[in-house]
């Protein structure tokens, strides 16, 4: 349910086109898993960014310690990244993953500002939708590509504006029209400082499988339900716990985590929108197929009208989604936790030709101390 961010390079230009997905940007695929029975690991291998956002020498405030009354560790550590100094006017440049996520969360605020009825998972779709793929990055560098903040928001302003009052009334059914009334969906493309930006029109969902087509935005699909837990073939239901302190168990305090269970029978996606996952093959990182498959190079083939218009939607039984999603040939080996690119490795370090990177490629894990939370990793 996370947004994956990675961090692109402006290269200190206006234009897009030379924008490239940063060395120290985190690669997918997830290495989360399971230990079997027998000691053997299994890697999740979902997919990995969603998107990538300019985290590239990033000019922003420069933090102080809690008084106020000193410059952060950061600023003082590395004091030939501060442009202009001054407690409470000061300004440095920074790079890394942790300064492109604020550019999405920033994006997100004015998705909501534009339209309160959005559920978080119809956020990340509209998101990755409208990024632009960057080219020559696959999908583990840049997900679907470079966000498209102009994008997001003409996808955004045309979709109801009460979408997740009915879905928490169960009024909202699948299938049911999500476009506002008199709205039309927007070409898929946008003009930013008078360059054309197209749209990578494609989605992940299920951590393994790949959707296009309007219809993921024209008709309300079963995953915009923020209550479900999809990954790769299993789909679970999260029911939140509140705690009042001043009492105990309660229904209208605090969110104290959140019990999941199997979910019931139901769809997930409807008729006519697109499969995608079918074009990509197995993965092969010598041959660019499956999850290494360039990301500019599916959205040409979808714009060519490739994948499969799916006519009975996708369906789950019990829990369990049949089809299987993006797969790793056998024969691929990907280290644990950190993927060589361009011969550089960023392990929990800092790299100072590119400004700051602070533990990038580490794993954040979120969870509780007690009682029933299930945290992303």
């Amino acid at each position: 349910t996370a947004i994956t961010v990675g961090s692109a390079n402006p290269h200190t230009t206006i234009m897009r086109l030379d924008d490239t997905v940063n060395f120290f940007s985190s690669r997918g695929p997830t290495r989360g898993g399971y230990v079997d029975a027998a000691g053997a690991r299994h890697p999740d291998n979902l997919l990995k960014p969603d998107l990538v956002a300019p985290g590239n020498r990033v000019i922003s405030a420069v933090s102080t310690d809690n008084s106020g009354s000193t410059f952060s560790q950061l600023a003082q550590i590395f004091p030939q990244l501060i442009i202009q100094g001054g407690l409470g006017k000061g300004l440095m440049n920074a790079s890394g993953t942790s300064f492109a996520a604020p550019v999405v969360s920033g994006t997100v605020a004015l998705l909501l500002q534009a339209n309160p009825g959005l559920t978080p998972p119809l956020i990340k779709a509209i998101l990755q939708y409208t990024a632009q793929p960057l080219s020559g990055a696959n999908l583990l560098q840049q997900g679907t590509g470079l966000i498209n903040i102009v994008g997001a928001m003409q996808l955004a302003s045309v979709l109801k504006p009460d979408i997740g009052a009915r879905l928490a009334a169960r009024t909202l059914k699948l299938g049911d029209s999500i476009l506002a009334p008199g709205r039309a969906f927007p070409s898929p493309f946008s003009v930013i400082e008078g360059q054309q930006v197209p749209w990578s029109r494609f989605v992940y969902l299920g951590g393994s499988h790949v959707f296009s087509g309007e219809a993921l935005f024209r008709k309300f699909q079963g995953v915009y339900d923020p209550r479900l837990r999809w990954v790769r073939n299993q789909v679970s239901i999260a029911t939140p716990e509140y705690w009042d302190s001043r009492s105990s168990w309660s229904s209208n305090a605090y969110i104290y985590g959140f019990v999941e269970d199997k979910a019931t029978s139901r769809s997930l996606i409807t008729a006519g929108v697109v499969q995608a996952t079918s074009l990509l093959g197995k993965s092969s990182a010598l041959f660019g197929t499956g999850m290494f498959t360039k990301s500019a190079t599916l959205s040409e083939w979808l714009v060519k009208g490739s994948g499969v218009v799916l006519s009975e939607g996708i369906v789950l039984s019990e829990g369990v989604v049949l089809s299987e999603g993006v797969v790793l040939s056998e024969g691929v080996v990907l280290s644990e936790g950190i993927v060589v690119s361009e011969g550089i490795v960023v392990s929990e370090g800092i790299v100072v030709s590119e400004g700051i990177i602070l533990t990038e490629g580490g794993q954040l894990q979120v969870g509780a101390s007690s009682g029933p939370f299930f945290g992303e990793p």
